[in-house]
């Protein structure tokens, strides 16, 4: 046999074998590609579960912190109550005839004008209705709201005042206030003089005699500036914190410069 006879089957076969190879190595990258991307698909529904169990986790966790808070607020609520020297049980038949105007749970109304007074400090409570009861606050006679309060601030007797104000102690309105249509960022600059009294956060400050201003209705913390500024409150010379705000009220530009403030205050809300 010649030496070409016996090359052309060597040189088939491998040709042949470069060809399974091929096939081989084909089918190889196939398999590696499938593998490669059902490992990817496992890790992506591995990435998803582990995210939503990072959810509900921080849900759980977030969810947890509010009720630890509200647990917080409820213990700080009852100490401060039980070191009140009125009574609610008493002060809840007292309130009964301030409902008409501040509402069931003390939440305020538009309709009457009246100012919200669930979450405003007892202590800031009783040093209104006590200046209402001596004519301090109320004596204007433009001050229609004020000369409604008044006499109904005279027929609270004996530890009435102390009684009443422990029961608004103990109310939630339940409800976000009334908001103003100010521009909380121009407004931001005028409150840095309020905060010396009221507080960064609108608080308020019982050692500077300043009251809470957050969770109040923006129409009424309105209302107030402009009767300090036009001389209905703060007037009186028994008044001394009224007359400090309505020296700082005489401030305000005008309407607008108000709006600004209150919705700056409006925004410290938490």
């Amino acid at each position: 046999m010649s030496l070409v006879s016996n090359t052309v089957p060597v040189a088939l076969f491998g040709l042949a074998s470069l060809g399974v190879i091929a096939g081989i190595h084909e089918f190889s990258q196939a398999q590696t590609t499938v593998e490669l991307e059902r490992i990817a698909e496992t890790k992506a529904v591995q990435t998803a579960a582990l995210q939503q169990e990072r959810e509900a986790f921080l849900a759980s966790w977030n969810q947890q912190k509010v009720e630890m808070r509200k647990q917080e607020a409820a213990a700080a609520q009852a100490a401060m109550i039980a070191a009140l020297p009125g009574s609610p049980k008493k002060g809840r038949m007292t309130f009964m005839m301030c409902m008409g105007c501040h509402g069931l749970k003390g939440e305020g109304g538009r309709t009457f004008k009246a100012p919200r007074l669930s979450g405003q400090a007892p202590w800031y409570l009783q040093r209104q209705l006590t200046k209402f009861k001596e004519g301090v606050r109320g004596a204007h006679p433009s001050d229609l709201q004020g000369a409604q309060m008044a006499p109904m601030a005279r027929m609270l007797r004996g530890s009435a005042i102390d009684d009443v104000v422990a029961y608004i102690a103990t109310l939630d309105a339940g409800k976000a206030p009334d908001k103003g249509k100010g521009n909380a960022t121009a407004g931001q600059a005028g409150y840095a003089i309020c905060a010396a009294c009221h507080g960064a956060s609108a608080e308020g400050l019982e050692a500077q005699k300043g009251p809470r201003l957050s969770h109040q209705h923006g129409w009424y913390l309105a209302k107030q500036l402009s009767n300090y500024r036009g001389g209905l409150r703060g007037a009186h010379a028994a008044d001394l914190e009224g007359q400090q705000m309505a020296a700082i009220a005489s401030t305000l530009s005008d309407e607008g410069a108000i709006a600004d403030l209150i919705a700056f205050i409006q925004s410290l809300d938490q």
